[in-house]
């Protein structure tokens, strides 16, 4: 296996390790946005606050359980219920989780470069290839310089693909599911904010 992984990388010199180390900054990419950016269990918990405190007319249910927590979704909350009488704390509000939802791109534009970068890495590995092809045209050695030409010119063309489409699948996947949390938090905060005079 480890033979097999070498050979392609140097079937496909020079551009085999920059590949490859686009291929691991991209995996650590999508690792680290999943791992470090879901509010999901968060979002519910305090959901779930906000209709018993509505329910019991007091804050300090919502406002407990955002203190437990160490969620940036529970810190706005608690922001949001502290400062609650301050005149313009829709505006405050509103760009805080803009903020917020900023934060919760974390990895996201690291895929995107690379999802760029690799597919161009192949192509010049293509080039790269035909370039050798060219030059071995009339010498002895005709027939094995182009047959590693050819190699090279496909194997950087199907690396870079290989890498960039699971990229491209995971960053429409990560904005989708983005919309949809940033969805969730602006109505969440916008109810906490309607009733921000009762509790």
């Amino acid at each position: 296996m480890t033979e097999t992984i070498q050979q392609f990388l140097e079937a496909c010199h020079p551009f085999g390790y920059p590949l490859l180390a686009c291929s691991v900054i991209m995996l650590a990419a999508i690792l680290y946005h999943l791992l470090f950016t879901g509010e999901r269990r968060a979002y519910r918990r305090l959901r779930q606050k906000l209709d018993v405190a509505k329910m019991q007319n007091s804050a300090q249910v919502l406002l407990e359980s955002a203190l437990c927590s160490k969620s940036p979704l529970a810190r706005e909350v608690i922001y949001c219920v502290e400062h609650r009488y301050e005149p313009d704390i829709e505006k405050i509000i509103e760009a805080r989780l803009r903020l917020l939802i900023d934060g919760q791109r974390a990895g996201m534009s690291l895929i995107s470069v690379i999802t760029t970068i690799a597919p161009m890495l192949g192509i010049l590995g293509t080039a790269w290839g035909l370039v050798d092809i060219f030059s071995v045209f009339g010498t002895d050695a005709a027939q094995q310089g182009i047959s590693q030409g050819i190699s090279k010119a496909l194997y950087t063309t199907i690396f870079g693909l290989a890498i960039a489409v699971p990229g491209v699948i995971a960053l429409t996947c990560f904005e989708r599911s983005l919309e949809r949390r940033s969805a969730r938090i602006a109505e969440f905060f916008t109810e906490l904010l309607a009733y921000r005079n009762r509790l």
